[in-house]
């Protein structure tokens, strides 16, 4: 008997304990399915949230991106109107899925070593990115993407350019030798910390950031550095989704759609991406940047 009623209050509190738990973890879920306004049930959010992965998924395996930047205005537009934050948290879900078929999809052009290093430290600095994300009012988190938006617009054409620069770079034997074994592991770790603050600040892959790194301080080629960019992106990008989801920003009605649309899309784009030139793509590309940009620091 003494023993049973000193185990009661302990039993007690730890069923207090496991009903506190069990609360969050619903509350989080209603957060998470909640979602906007999409007009239709969860059927349509999924249907609608699965055109947008497509197109985006598709423009963003050609260019090396993970698609967030198309994704993510169409999220908050009239077509589902996700909170902003939701946008950002749902875009990051379907990235992951972006990454695995775009690197499927570049196959051959991929650089393991370089992609492990990036995502070692990319896993690492998104949480961070997202803390920052979930500190920001939906508006400014809005203006920082647009102005973010703009500011990718011109890199996307400038590759050409990165690429040369690295190139005549290469051309004297020591400085190359230096450079392959300084930025084997290092260059691309330090590339990782920044993509992954991107990655989980603006719910994006961070391939903005890491093309251009990759091509003008390694000697990895265009189409490898799109293919090591793609899969460098996938273990950040879940990372933040975990954390977005234990914040509740992830639409559970939308994102599912958004993956399996990005997965297809991204896997046809990126088969694409090897046998096209890219010339006129980059500048598409960087049109609708701009005008994505702008319309979303303007409304």
């Amino acid at each position: 008997l003494e023993c049973q009623s000193k185990m009661l209050p302990r039993l007690r509190g730890l069923n207090k304990h496991i009903r506190v738990h069990l609360k969050r973890a619903s509350r989080r879920w209603d957060s998470n399915a909640a979602g906007g306004n999409s007009g239709g049930g969860s059927d349509n959010a999924f249907v609608k949230g699965m055109g947008i992965g497509v197109g985006a998924g598709a423009l963003g395996s050609l260019v090396g991106l993970g698609g967030g930047f198309v994704m993510i205005p169409l999220m908050t537009s009239r077509l589902l109107r996700l909170s902003q934050h939701q946008a950002h948290g749902s875009s990051l879900f379907a990235i992951t899925t972006t990454g695995m078929a775009g690197a499927l999809g570049y196959s051959g052009h991929v650089d393991v070593e370089a992609a492990a290093a990036i995502a070692c430290t990319g896993i690492v600095t998104a949480r961070f990115g997202v803390r920052a994300m979930s500190a920001m009012p939906g508006k400014m988190l809005k203006k920082a993407l647009g102005v973010l938006m703009i500011g990718v617009a011109p890199l996307v054409p400038a590759k050409s350019y990165f690429m040369e620069a690295g190139s005549k770079e290469n051309a004297t034997g020591e400085k190359a030798d230096e450079k392959n074994m300084v930025g084997r592991l290092y260059v691309p770790a330090l590339i990782g910390c920044f993509s992954g603050f991107t990655s989980g600040l603006f719910g994006v892959g961070g391939g903005a950031i890491v093309v251009p790194a990759l091509t003008v301080f390694t000697d990895l080629d265009h189409y490898a550095a799109l293919g090591t960019s793609l899969c460098a992106m996938v273990l950040p990008a879940m990372s933040g989704t975990y954390a977005n989801y234990q914040k509740g920003f992830v639409c559970m009605r939308t994102a599912p759609g958004l993956a399996v649309g990005a997965f297809i899309g991204a896997y046809m784009g990126g088969r694409l991406g090897v046998s096209i030139d890219e010339t006129q793509l980059r500048w598409g590309f960087s049109a609708i940047m701009l005008v994505l940009g702008t319309r979303t620091l303007l409304t």
